[in-house]
């Protein structure tokens, strides 16, 4: 576990894991051992799955939480790859556990101790690797699973059983990033009945009850994950997985509002932005990504976040008629810092760039004497994005024969 901010008060505790390797499923399960079925479906290598987690922790770590009012204050790392796990060496070191169930079981423990230590503490997962089910049940499979075929369902860990025990921890947001597929083999329905994983963390029910019995104490404990219920997710190898790239630049700001005059990243918001981000970035996804998930037990409206300056925004801008765009000069110019920013003109492209969030004059200039200026003195790039085509109006006889007299 890596401790970033030991000191008094909340803070935000974060368990990653990624999965990549797979060595007792797949092939290597036997013809003639009973779950043959379940379990030769499961792919040896994950490739995206170290790459993702490290991508995430690496964000955790490195952000700027000064602002913020609850602090990071631990991320547990396991990873799991066919071939050496290579941990950057500017993070914390030692290079993280493996993630088999024994360890992944022991972190997953760590990270709700610290998380029970107080009601404005925040509980984030994020987990990359296979993963089973939909809604109303959902499996997450560690490196070790079939290692022993005989007991191969104690290394099989019960999220839908896990997350409702962790409603008697303290923590009162509790964030669940599952960066896996929703896929629901049909030979699971057929282990439905002896699926009985043991537990990964004490059960606590009657202390899960009392919090539900009460408004104040209901858990905010959404999960968020690539693929609805079904549907498997596709990455390419060797590459971070949108999900986990979405769910960055969301925390990193795209998901952020202002309040005040600052800008926070809030629980309320997180679900519709970072949809949002994973639409701009990803327009046409393989089939099945959409973001899916549960809803929370409560609409805790948490920060999560407070950032220090106002957030990079994409955005992208075009002209109708496109035959203007070679024409046009782009100005957006910041009512904020009156610092101004251009494109063109002689481009075809449209203008496709980011710029801080803020208010600015756009102004599409043209000197070819044949299409009008035009000013928009109130234009708002606010995140998570912003796209629009402005019409662009054809000068009339009589101005452009003012133009000609003033040459």
């Amino acid at each position: 576990m890596y401790t970033i901010d030991g000191g008094r008060g909340s803070r935000i505790h974060a368990l990653v894991v990624g999965v990549g390797a797979y060595p007792h499923c797949g092939s290597a399960v036997s013809e003639e051992a009973s779950p043959w079925s379940l379990l030769h479906s499961v792919d040896e290598v994950l490739t995206c799955a170290p790459l993702s987690a490290t991508h995430v922790a690496r964000w955790l770590i490195e952000a700027d939480w000064s602002k913020s009012d609850v602090k990071l204050g631990t991320v547990d790392v396991l990873l799991s790859s066919k071939f050496a796990v290579h941990w950057p060496k500017d993070l914390p070191h030692p290079v993280p556990e493996q993630a088999v169930y024994d360890n992944v079981r022991a972190a997953w423990r760590r990270w709700v101790a610290s998380c029970d230590q107080a009601e404005d503490n925040i509980a984030l997962l994020y987990f990359c690797g296979h993963g089973w089910g939909g809604d109303a049940q959902r499996y997450l499979l560690v490196e070790d699973l079939a290692e022993d075929i005989v007991d191969w369902k104690t290394r099989l860990i019960d999220f839908t059983r896990t997350r409702r025990s962790m409603r008697a921890c303290k923590a009162l947001t509790q964030c669940f990033f599952l960066d896996t597929c929703s896929d629901q083999p049909d030979e699971l329905g057929d282990w439905a009945c002896d699926l009985s994983a043991p537990d990964l963390i004490a059960d606590a029910p009657q202390a899960a009850r009392r919090t539900q019995e009460r408004l104040d104490t209901r858990v905010h404990n959404p999960v968020f994950t690539p693929t609805p219920r079904g549907f498997p997710s596709n990455v390419d190898p060797g590459n971070v997985t949108p999900f986990a790239d979405a769910l960055v630049r969301t925390l990193d700001g795209l998901g952020a509002d202002t309040a005040g005059a600052s800008w926070v990243v809030r629980t309320t918001e997180l679900r519709g932005r970072f949809a949002d981000v994973l639409r701009w970035y990803w327009p046409t996804p393989p089939s099945g990504d959409a973001l899916s998930g549960e809803l929370p037990d409560s609409g805790r409206d948490t920060v999560l976040r407070r950032l220090s300056k106002a957030p990079k925004v994409p955005f992208r801008l075009d002209c109708h008629p496109g035959s203007a765009r070679s024409h046009a000069k782009w100005e957006l110019q910041c009512h904020q810092t009156s610092s101004t920013y251009s494109h063109g003109p002689g481009r075809t492209d449209k203008w496709d760039s980011e710029t801080r969030a803020s208010a600015y004059e756009l102004t599409v200039r043209f000197d070819d004497g044949v299409h009008e200026t035009l000013t928009q003195p109130g234009k708002i790039i606010y995140p998570p994005s912003h796209d629009e085509t402005v019409e662009i109006d054809l000068l009339t006889p009589s101005s452009r024969r003012a133009g000609e007299l003033g040459r």
